[in-house]
């Protein structure tokens, strides 16, 4: 109390001189409509710029939390996606609850990669912790990324489809033809799809997609765009290069592509091999 006596003791003058300034300019303000709509256009433009500012800094300091949710809600909608690719049709009897899906993925972000060797890797910022495991596959928004081939608890190397020893069992999407994805070791932006008939309808711009056999990528996902075709001279098969529908090279976000079933398929490829 003494400080508030001392400190009206000593701006007495101050404070009657704004408390008359705020009489006097209410007074005027209340008797002048112009003045009255001028005062509140200002108090409204400056308390919108206020409002503005506060926005931008929450927008800002919750940037990495709607992240998270933008890539979980772009999980949920590839799944929904999917199912609709495997059920196209209403019918009764296909799967609604979300359990009913064979995949599920697992955001990443991308902390290192590379696309200048000839056996290319991607490293991401998800582990074992996080569920991940070898031989899972990896794929963007836009298309196949890779396959992971080592996991520790808090990272994961993907070896990128860039690499030519990654074939990946595809499908040309017209004739459902099936063929391997390969990378001849020259070009990065060039892959080459081999195994497809000269009989087939292959054309620029056909779209290759996976098979879905592999139980490591959904079936049905992009994959390349066919750029040249052309039929091959020593075999039954045409030179095909495509142009994959991912941009490996700039890619910031990945999803770790975890089959439910992979577990019992691979049982019974095991049990198919020793009668082999």
């Amino acid at each position: 109390m003494r400080t508030i006596y001392y400190l009206i003791n000593r701006f007495h003058t101050l404070i009657i001189f704004i408390i008359l300034e705020i009489i006097s300019l209410s007074l005027i303000y209340k008797s002048n409509q112009y003045q009255e709509v001028k005062m509140l256009n200002t108090a409204n433009g400056v308390a919108a710029k206020f409002v503005s500012l506060n926005n931008a800094v929450v927008q800002f300091l919750n940037a990495g939390k709607n992240n998270k949710i933008l890539q979980q809600e772009n999980i949920e909608l590839r799944k929904q996606i999917k199912h609709q690719n495997i059920y196209p049709i209403i019918d009764s009897t296909m799967p609604l609850a979300s359990e009913e899906y064979v995949f599920d993925y697992i955001p990443a972000k991308i902390i290192d990669n590379s696309i200048n060797k000839q056996v290319n890797y991607i490293t991401i910022n998800k582990g074992k912790k996080d569920g991940i495991q070898k031989g899972e596959g990896v794929v963007s928004s836009n298309g196949v990324v890779g396959i992971v081939t080592n996991v520790t608890n808090n990272f994961a190397l993907v070896r990128s489809v860039i690499s030519t020893n990654t074939p990946i069992g595809i499908k040309h999407q017209k004739s459902n033809a099936l063929g391997s994805l390969t990378w001849n070791g020259v070009d990065p932006f060039k892959l080459q799809v081999l195994e497809l008939s000269k009989t087939l309808p292959v054309k620029p711009n056909d779209t290759i997609v996976t098979t879905g056999y592999s139980a490591i990528f959904p079936p049905d996902f992009p994959v390349a765009i066919v750029q040249k075709v052309e039929p091959d001279p020593t075999s039954s098969f045409f030179i095909c290069n495509v142009k994959l529908t991912n941009s490996i090279n700039i890619i910031g976000y990945v999803y770790v592509v975890v089959n439910k079933q992979k577990e019992e398929l691979q049982q019974l490829h095991n049990i198919q091999n020793n009668e082999l």
